[in-house]
């Protein structure tokens, strides 16, 4: 390796080691000019990196003169906030995009290491990539669970349907099965995220009715603090799923249940209860009033010694069959469940399922190790759901496998040697798991024992009598929690019946401005048919739209305040979001004359129509049902009734 230090690489390095050390680390040792020899012309930008393996240029043209064509063949995405691209080439082209006022981050994926480095040598990337406008990721180490916390941090998910992943140039050709592998990595991210904001509302506001309806309850249980301090009676947790191979695991797990904390998701509980396996800690996360079945269909004694882990939002027919054992309450990240500011109650139950949860308990925990059984998040050969014994069968109906084989949902299977079906749900679990286990903040050995159905990425995959045999025996321990003293619980009764005024103050201060903005747009776009019917279109008054937008661009902005987004944003971002990803094809649109900005501001205004009246909507039923629920515990008083 040269001794000669370029200033330019060691400050974009510097640079590189605050916001992605990983790589930082491996450029620091990478020895330059194995594969690639650079040739720089009399103008500095003609920078050509010769391959010497393939014996082939990255540029055939003179590089400039390439570089000068993409940026005009890129004008027409001047609006563009986020842009992908597989290769960075020599770093030119994409300096000059930095220089856009409208791009909020520019994503670029290399399959060379050599390339960023000499990239880096030419270009001075070091203050995008401290203010995280330039991310670069070599494609050796990108995984799901490694990215996907870069790919939506800004929120870049609402601009799904104008994705693309740009492939720098021809050079990159050659690349096809990581360009593939990273496009599959970048939609899968993209994807979870729509997929996980829902598109019905219905959820959201049970789930807030459910929780206000709950709390009075929750601050008399141990709290979420208190079991994480005592959950971990060993150093060995086993997270017990409900997949269709969990059946075989079933006598190793009686046989070592006396030294493993065992976390059974709410839908095990009755398998394990007949077979007499008693875990430690049963969590349940679901709103849904079936799941009541799992503790109303096992024996009462067998709820004896359990802790339960109940989320706030579980129905109330669950937390009355529980009437053993000790209820300890949390709640889910939520913002109506922030709102209430019970910090010993939360946070948990990020992920979508049981199982999920489970793993985030592991975590708070600190427990050494985690073992997952019957976690297959896919059918098993032979079609079934779930494990034998499960009280809702082995085929639950709204699991089904697709007919059509272009329509299936394929995974890699446990063992990595060939790929088994899932379904979007179970795909989303696992989506949380990998990205879960990615971002644990500190060594935990994950081990996944299912031993069937999908491959987890970041576990170990260890049949579970191999695990088992390595572990001592050491006897645990009962878990044994603490409930709030009597005058915690008074101080907090107190509490909840503030926070409840505060939000019903605060929603309908907040409902009234948007209603008024909503009024504005109607009576606006009702003048603007009025102009068409007489074809008077040339008496728009745009300076008036535009003040009107301003006015929407200000109810926007209320999704910033953290007080909006605590009351409103979970019951109505289903819609309000799957609107925005339409809005997005509209804002990237170019405008080159002054027509096409007056017929864009229009279609603006018309899209937001609709958009005002569906977030009145929400605001409305959040509050009515939030007043519904309040009233089965408090008296509310009278200007609430108006």
């Amino acid at each position: 390796m040269s001794d000669y230090t370029n200033p330019r690489f060691e400050k974009n390095l510097k640079a590189l080691y605050q916001k992605n050390p990983l790589l930082a680390a491996q450029l620091k040792i990478l020895e330059p000019n194995q594969k690639y020899e650079v040739y720089v012309g009399k103008d500095p930008l003609n920078i050509n990196i010769y391959d010497k393996e393939r014996k082939v240029a990255l540029f055939h043209q003179e590089p400039l003169v390439e570089v000068t064509q993409k940026i005009k063949e890129f004008e027409a995405y001047n609006l563009y906030p986020f842009f992908y691209f597989f290769g960075i080439g020599n770093g030119i082209f994409h300096k000059f995009l930095l220089n856009n006022s409208s791009l909020k981050k520019l994503f670029i994926f290399e399959p060379e290491l050599e390339l960023i480095y000499i990239a880096l040598n030419f270009v001075d990337f070091e203050q995008e990539i401290l203010d995280e406008k330039l991310l670069i990721f070599w494609t050796k180490t990108a995984s799901f669970g490694e990215l996907d916390q870069y790919l939506v941090q800004e929120g870049q998910w609402i601009y799904s349907r104008i994705y693309t992943l740009h492939i720098y140039n021809n050079y990159y050709g050659t690349y096809t099965e990581e360009c593939l592998e990273l496009n599959a990595i970048i939609t899968r991210s993209l994807e979870h995220h729509v997929i996980a904001v829902g598109n019905d509302s219905t959820d959201a506001l049970i789930g807030l009715e459910h929780h206000i309806y709950n709390l009075p309850e929750m601050i008399t249980t141990p709290s979420f603090k208190e079991l994480i301090s005592h959950a971990k009676n060993c150093d060995t947790a086993v997270i017990v799923s409900t997949g269709p191979s969990l059946y075989k695991q079933l006598p190793l797990l009686k046989q070592y249940a006396p030294y493993l904390t065992i976390i059974s998701v709410d839908a095990s509980f009755p398998i394990l209860t007949k077979h007499g396996i008693k875990p430690d800690i049963v969590v349940t996360l679901e709103r849904v009033e079936p799941t009541a079945d799992f503790f109303i269909k096992t024996p009462k004694k067998a709820q004896k010694g359990i802790i339960f882990a109940l989320t706030s939002i579980v129905h109330k027919a669950t937390t009355k069959a529980i009437t053993q054992g000790t209820k300890s309450f949390s709640m889910r990240p939520f913002g109506y469940t922030r709102f209430f500011n019970l910090q010993d109650y939360g946070y948990a139950g990020i992920g979508m399922s049981a199982a999920n949860m489970a793993y985030e308990i592991v975590v708070h925990s600190r427990f050494e190790r985690c073992i997952f059984i019957g976690q297959d998040l896919a059918f098993s050969k032979d079609g079934k759901t779930h494990s034998k014994d499960a009280i809702f069968g082995e085929n639950e109906t709204q699991y089904k496998r697709k007919e059509n084989e272009s329509e299936k949902i394929l995974i890699p299977a446990y063992g990595g040697n060939e790929m088994v079906e899932t379904t979007s749900v179970w795909k989303m679990f696992l989506n949380f798991f990998e990205k879960d286990i990615a971002e644990t903040p500190y060594n935990l050995e994950v081990i996944n024992s299912t031993e069937g159905g999908a491959r987890i990425a970041g576990t170990k995959e260890i049949p579970f009598e191999e695990i088992l045999k390595t572990l001592p025996k050491i006897p645990k321990k009962e878990i044994k929690l603490a409930p709030p003293t009597k005058e915690q619980i008074k101080a907090n009764q107190k509490h909840i019946q503030t926070k409840i005024k505060e939000f019903l103050d605060y929603g309908y201060k907040r409902k009234k401005e948007v209603e008024k903005i909503f009024l504005k747009v109607v009576k606006m776009t009702e003048e603007l048919e009025r102009l068409n019917k007489e074809n008077k279109l040339e008496k728009i008054n745009f300076k008036k739209m535009d003040k009107l937008i301003e006015e929407i661009d200000d109810v926007k902005l209320l999704f910033q305040e953290d007080t909006f987004i605590k009351v409103f944003s979970d019951a109505v971002q289903s819609y309000i979001v799957h609107q925005e990803l339409e809005f997005a094809k509209i804002a990237v649109r170019p405008i080159k004359t002054l027509i096409e900005k007056q017929v864009k501001q229009i279609d603006w205004l018309y899209a937001h129509k609709f958009w005002l009246f569906s977030l009145a909507g929400g605001m409305d039923a959040t509050l009515e049902i939030t007043k519904r629920s309040a009233k089965q515990w408090m008296k509310l008083p009278a200007k609430y009734n108006k």
